[in-house]
């Protein structure tokens, strides 16, 4: 998937990926390099999903009931945006940005901001190069929308 992704990808000014060396993979293939590994797209999400498995969100609307229910997981969202807020003002308003990280560490900000721009976001879970293409405008986000392969 990330080799077919490859083809179709913008050119990207800064490069970045968790820790985790599937995702500094998935990076290198997509956007054939990687200039930094962000310790910051791989927080410890700790209890923020309780007692449910990954495998049982299954969709978007499955993270939004988890941030309604806890509190520690809209926490995470907003601190999570945080991360993603300072990662943006690394490079020009106009720049792209490739930045590989994990279920749940993407769908809750995701969802969060979502919500926060008024703009819906339904469907699966994000599977394998899905996630979302995120517009900073002097630090402020202000466009967000799903991506899916």
């Amino acid at each position: 998937m990330a080799e077919s992704l490859a083809k179709r990808a913008p050119k990207f000014a800064l490069v970045l990926s968790s820790p985790l060396p599937r995702a500094r993979e998935t990076a290198q293939l997509i956007a054939g390099r990687l200039d930094a590994v962000e310790a910051g797209l791989l927080p410890e999400m700790g209890g923020v999903i309780g007692d449910r498995i990954f495998g049982e969100m299954r969709t978007l609307a499955d993270w939004a009931d988890v941030l309604r229910e806890r509190e520690d997981a809209r926490k995470f969202a907003s601190d999570q945006l945080a991360t993603w807020a300072r990662i943006a003002l690394r490079v020009g308003e106009k720049d792209r940005v490739l930045a590989i990280s994990h279920g749940g560490i993407i769908e809750l900000p995701a969802i969060t901001l979502a919500l926060r721009l008024r703009t819906p976001l339904d469907g699966p879970s994000f599977g394998y190069c899905e996630g979302v293409a995120i517009t900073y405008t002097k630090g402020t986000p202000t466009t967000i929308a799903v991506i899916r392969v």
